[in-house]
């Protein structure tokens, strides 16, 4: 009989309960004894203890790696690359927000020498970090004015983002996409990232500044699928299994419901513009702040339009009436409804949109400067961005 495994959850640095396997199967999360505050909202702290028949919490699966650093994070253990458990437990002591788990008997990692393949592999396997998310990134911190892998200890308020191999302009790409975001919404709308280096690391990454650590305090940080308790689905692809009425859903959670709904519009209104398809609900958090759980800056955003001569997909993020339809269906008409799906009144929404009308000229000048893409793809988005711009305005 296999032995069942527990690990020990910690909220901001403080024991906050178990997490364990259940002999029947599933898993169970108990808060310990005096443990007053609630680590998630689908882990209401009014109830000692939570349980999901079926398998990992989805709370805590949406703890773990996807992706790049999930296979390497997993291979370098020796655990299966389905094991979301057991993936926490060796990785998971410090995770995105102030949620970690901590396996209390050490994980048994083998003897066997292992030779990684990159200095990106190393430090993505070297200490007891992981972040969700599918592309190849790792932790970092400050150190003599340098960025670096973030050690075992210590604050980790950097994640360096790296490249597919297929896509090696894709840092760049994110990086305009974020400093466009910025022109359309405000700077304090979208996360703050800069291309740059890692010492010790090859390559050119998006060094990104997390929005859910504040000195070396962590702060509580859900994304719409930990809000929504949505399970991630085969491959990780639940995400994408979720429409206007779910993101209407998870802002009613926020402290500032109604001004969340427009500012998340008015993202959406960008994202339309910018050619961000990706826009799934991963890509939507609410993060602690002194007024309560509010919406979060924007990340994870790039043209993604562009890239489907490489198998990249075209369709917006989020469902309407079960469907991901076509990035270049999304008019005004069509997002004056999403709007009335998110609670907006019609006013409400013509004045978002007028928000960003008003930043047009800056938009262009952007885009007219060099974007830092290969000439074919700099043109390609600059023709999305255009085509989208006669979509909403005329």
């Amino acid at each position: 009989m296999a032995t069942l495994r527990y690990g020990i959850v910690t909220y901001k640095g403080l024991r906050a309960g178990t997490l364990s396997e259940e002999p029947a199967g599933g898993t169970r999360f108990e808060y310990a004894d005096g443990f007053r505050e609630m680590i998630g909202f689908a882990l209401p702290a009014d109830r000692p203890s939570h349980d999901d028949p079926h398998g990992l919490i989805p709370f805590f699966a949406h703890l773990g790696p996807e992706g790049w650093l999930r296979q390497r994070q997993s291979a370098y253990a020796e655990i299966d690359g389905a094991d979301d458990f057991g993936i926490l437990l060796a990785y998971g002591r410090d995770c995105v927000g102030a949620v970690g788990m901590e396996d209390p008997a050490g994980h048994p990692a083998s003897n066997a020498p292992k030779v990684m393949a990159s200095s990106l592999d190393r430090a993505a396997t070297a200490v007891e970090r992981t972040i969700s998310g599918v592309q190849a990134k790792i932790l970092c911190t400050g150190r003599d004015g340098l960025i670096a892998p973030a050690g075992a200890d210590g604050p980790a308020p950097f994640i360096a983002k790296y490249p597919d191999r297929m896509l090696p302009g894709m840092i760049r790409n994110e990086a305009t996409t974020l400093e466009l975001c910025r022109v359309l919404l405000g700077s304090e709308e979208v996360c703050d990232a800069r291309v740059g280096t890692v010492e010790g690391v090859d390559g050119v990454g998006l060094i990104v500044r997390r929005f859910d650590r504040h000195g070396e305090a962590k702060l509580r940080c859900e994304d719409f699928m930990q809000v929504l308790n949505r399970r991630p689905g085969r491959d990780h692809q639940g995400k994408y299994d979720a429409g206007y009425e779910d993101l209407a859903a998870a802002l009613r959670r926020s402290a500032a419901p109604l001004l969340d709904a427009r500012r998340a519009f008015r993202r959406l209104a960008a994202y339309v513009l910018l050619g961000n398809v990706d826009c799934h609900m991963k890509n939507w958090s609410l993060l602690e702040t002194p007024s309560g759980m509010r919406l979060a800056p924007v990340y994870d955003a790039l043209n993604g339009y562009i890239y489907a001569a490489q198998g990249y997909t075209t369709r917006f993020g989020l469902e309407i009436d079960g469907e991901r339809r076509q990035w270049d269906t999304y008019d005004r008409a069509l997002l004056l409804d999403l709007a009335e799906r998110l609670g907006l009144g019609r006013r409400a929404a013509e004045t978002a949109l007028a928000s960003l009308a008003r930043n047009g000229d800056r938009l262009f000048g952007h885009l007219d400067q060099p974007l830092g893409l290969p000439e074919e793809q700099a043109a390609a988005y600059r023709g999305t961005v255009r085509e989208a711009w006669r979509r909403l305005y005329g």
